[in-house]
This record gives structure tokens, C-alpha cells and sequence, in this order.
């Protein structure tokens, strides 16, 4: 396809794959959608093993009339701790290369949650909200991407994610006018990944259908970002002495007990 015309510009953004557009994407409008390649067979796997987790917490915290309470129903907070094979989603190469274009070398996975949209239940991500929560300032650069894998059919009437493009560049929220004039719906096939800003509005919308929407979220961010849980602590070193994951998963980032704690961890690194 030829180059639009235009003139008076001297400068402009020239892409050569994918990943160059689906980074371009997040810069200007905030977010992009983009392919996992994940089969149906893995979709369904993914399906059911998110299941059988939530039900394994709800049993924890004891029974779903607790989750309501603290407004966790329906959110199964992080899976890679119960089921190892959920951390694939974690590093999947596009989205780690996403983010290694627009947060640099260091990044860390802050948290991953999977969220299941029943048929007419009020979910509470259903509120506007960013994955940065509270904030109510803005950056030049990126501080953190989300990515969100579609395990089930995003759509309308699926209560699939509804953005609000543009917002990672403004500080406050909307006014109601602006959020009902350009609010923009998400529709995607199960296997996509919706990555963006996660200084983005964005909500959960109304499962309309007869059927359940499931989607596994990531929110990954530059290393003096603090995670949602203590992942180290909770996955008890597993995958510590792998060089990549030791930083992604806060090994490296989590603070250290004591200066010898420090210091024998550089130790360690610089032995690598």
C-alpha cells in the first residue's frame, strides 16, 4: 500500500511489522489488538484450568458471599502461583517485545488476574478505572502496559472491555458527556490480546449473552512500580535462577532484608 500524501512533514513514524504498528497504536490511542496465536484446544485448556482456580479460592477465602463482600467475585488473582502453566500467558514473546519497545530492558510483571464476565452479573470492573489506580497524573513515556488474553468471544453483548482512547494523556477522568460521546467497545476472537496503556480508562462491560466472557489480565511496569502481591514470596523461588525470569517475576526488584541480603544478591549476578 503506497505512503498518504501529505505535506509540511518533515518527520514521521515508519513501521516494518506488526509489533511496530501495535506499539504505535498504544502511543497515540492507547492500546492495540493484536494475535496470540493460542489454538482452540489451548483456549479452552486455559478455560477450564481458570475455573478450577477461582473455585480453589473462593474455597480460601470462605465462599463467593466473601469475595462480594470485598468486591473480588469473579477476579481470580494470580493463577501463575497455583498453576505454572498460566505463566506462559505471562511471557508471551509478543507481548514481551510490546514491552521491551516501550518500557526499556527492565520491566516487572505487577500482577496477573483472570476475570470471568458471567451472563447478567454486575461485574465490578465494570467501573472506569486504570490499571494504575488512583492516579490522576500523567507521563511522557509509558510507566506500565496491561494485557488482557481474550479466552472467550469479546463483543458487545459479551460485556467485552470498552475503552476510552486517548485518556493515558489526560489527568482526570471524563466528563459524562465526553465518556458517552467516545467511549469505544472492544470486539476481538478468543486468542487476541488487548495491550495497552495502563494509564487507560477502560471498563468490563455487560454480559448480555447466554454465555461466560474469561480473560487472564497482565499488568507489567518499570521495576520501582510495587506489585500487587509478593509474587517471590508466594512462588517460593521458583524460577529465581532463571536470568530473565528473576527481574520480570521481582526477585530482583523486591526489597532485601538486610545490606548483606543486597549486596550477596549482586554477588550472585555479577557470577552469572
Amino acid at each position: 500500500m503506497p505512503s498518504p500524501m501529505s505535506y509540511g512533514v518533515t518527520e514521521r513514524t515508519t513501521g516494518v511489522d506488526e509489533l511496530d504498528l501495535a506499539v504505535e497504536e498504544i502511543e497515540i490511542r492507547g492500546y492495540a489488538v493484536i494475535d496470540s496465536g493460542l489454538s482452540a484446544a489451548e483456549l479452552e485448556d486455559y478455560r477450564r484450568r481458570l475455573d478450577a482456580i477461582y473455585a480453589n479460592q473462593l474455597e480460601e477465602v470462605g465462599g463467593a458471599e466473601n469475595m462480594v463482600r470485598i468486591n473480588d467475585a469473579n477476579v481470580t488473582r494470580c493463577p501463575l502461583a497455583y498453576d505454572a502453566g498460566f505463566l506462559d500467558l505471562a511471557v508471551h514473546p509478543k507481548v514481551l517485545e510490546i514491552a521491551r519497545r516501550l518500557l526499556g530492558e527492565n520491566f516487572v510483571l505487577m500482577m496477573q488476574n483472570g476475570v470471568t464476565n458471567p451472563p447478567a452479573q454486575e461485574h465490578f470492573q465494570s467501573r472506569w478505572h486504570r490499571d494504575l489506580n488512583y492516579q490522576h497524573w500523567v507521563c511522557s513515556r509509558p510507566l506500565a502496559l496491561h494485557a488482557l488474553f481474550c479466552l472467550d468471544p469479546f463483543a458487545p453483548e459479551t460485556g467485552g472491555t470498552w475503552m476510552l482512547p486517548g485518556t493515558h494523556f489526560v489527568e482526570g477522568f471524563p466528563s459524562d458527556a465526553y465518556v458517552t460521546r467516545h467511549q469505544i467497545p472492544i470486539s476481538a476472537p478468543p486468542g487476541a490480546v488487548v495491550v495497552g496503556n495502563a494509564m487507560l480508562y477502560h471498563r468490563a462491560g455487560e454480559n448480555r449473552s447466554n454465555q461466560t466472557r474469561r480473560a487472564v489480565n497482565h499488568v507489567i511496569g518499570r521495576p520501582f512500580l510495587a506489585q500487587q502481591l509478593d509474587l517471590p514470596r508466594m512462588l517460593a523461588g521458583r524460577w529465581s535462577d532463571d536470568p530473565f525470569l528473576s527481574k520480570y517475576l521481582g526477585y530482583r526488584w523486591n526489597p532485601k532484608p538486610t545490606v548483606v541480603d543486597w549486596r550477596r544478591d549482586r554477588l550472585t549476578e555479577s557470577s552469572r
